[in-house]
């Protein structure tokens, strides 16, 4: 009982990581009917900037902003530099699909050819375990986890309570229907997926911070786990998808600790492959397609 309990506490840790990153990607879709491809490489690149920040003295803090504002960069530029066009054109499905995956690989080896393929890791202190109530979290754990729950309050906030979380949520639903009621669509989602690349920098932080080390490649492994649990919670609903986080990093976990933690892609797709055969939609997907209904 006490190992489940430890497990469960490392779990939440690790669905809390997965849930800021699924959170980004359904917020990118929901505005462009896209799925982005290269969201894993602005973790990656979220992680290199908080790199570069920590070493030349910058602190956890500053770390963390540097990661978020490269994400929200590259999102950005991603957004009006590819996506965008293809939307403005009408021409979506494979063709968009397989523009963010040369997005992807292109991203991928300007970071290998500017840092190198080996692992890097930061010189951040984890801080000595420590017990929260039945869990054994460090400080850097702690920290994860408190970040990630203010981000989402955060989030919600600004979606459910903003001018700009209305047009957000009128885009997402009909994006047609949005533009002729006199919302600036194009605004409104490269404004999102500036939100989704502030919040996926950070996840890439943290990931690495968790992890302890990083490479090019750390970001799009991490997207395929990332991909399950927003199809598995709802592609586009943001509600579902942090839901679908929570539950596919804490199953991950506990498959790691109780059989091999080299097996969790495998097992993600596993997941990915039963929710797609039982509720193709998502496990959270009602009628609507409202992202945060």
């Amino acid at each position: 009982m006490h190992q489940a309990l430890l497990t469960l506490g490392f779990g939440l840790v690790a669905a809390a990581i997965l849930s800021l990153s699924a959170l980004a990607f359904t917020l990118e879709y929901s505005v462009t009917n896209v799925a982005n491809l290269s969201h894993g490489e602005i973790l990656t690149v979220g992680a290199y900037c908080a790199y570069l920040v920590q070493q030349h003295g910058g602190g956890v803090i500053l770390s963390g902003l540097a990661a978020a504002a490269g994400g929200g960069a590259l999102a950005l530029a991603v957004h009006n530099g590819v996506v965008d066009r293809f939307v403005r054109k009408g021409i979506g499905g494979l063709p968009t699909f397989i523009a963010t995956l040369g997005v992807s690989l292109v991203i991928q080896n300007l970071l290998v050819i500017i840092f190198g393929a080996s692992n890097l890791g930061y010189q951040i202190p984890q801080g000595a375990p420590r017990n929260v109530g039945p869990f054994l979290w460090t400080d850097t754990e702690i920290q994860i986890i408190l970040s990630a729950v203010a981000i989402t309050a955060l989030l919600y906030v600004i979606i459910q309570h903003t001018r700009f979380g209305k047009s957000l949520r009128a885009v997402s639903q009909n994006r047609s229907l949005a533009s002729v009621s006199g919302i600036n669509a194009h605004r409104v989602s490269a404004l999102t997926w500036l939100l989704a690349g502030l919040i996926a920098g950070y996840a890439g932080f943290v990931l690495a911070e968790s992890v302890g080390t990083f490479s090019p490649y750390s970001g799009f492994t991490f997207f395929l786990i990332t991909l399950t649990a927003a199809v598995a919670g709802g592609l586009g609903k943001a509600v579902g998808t942090l839901v679908g986080g929570v539950i596919v990093g804490i199953a991950l976990e506990f498959f790691g600790g109780y059989l091999s933690a080299q097996y969790n892609l495998a097992f993600a797709f596993a997941i990915l492959s039963l929710v797609i055969l039982v509720r193709p939609r998502g496990l959270f997907v009602g009628g609507r397609r409202s992202v945060f209904e």
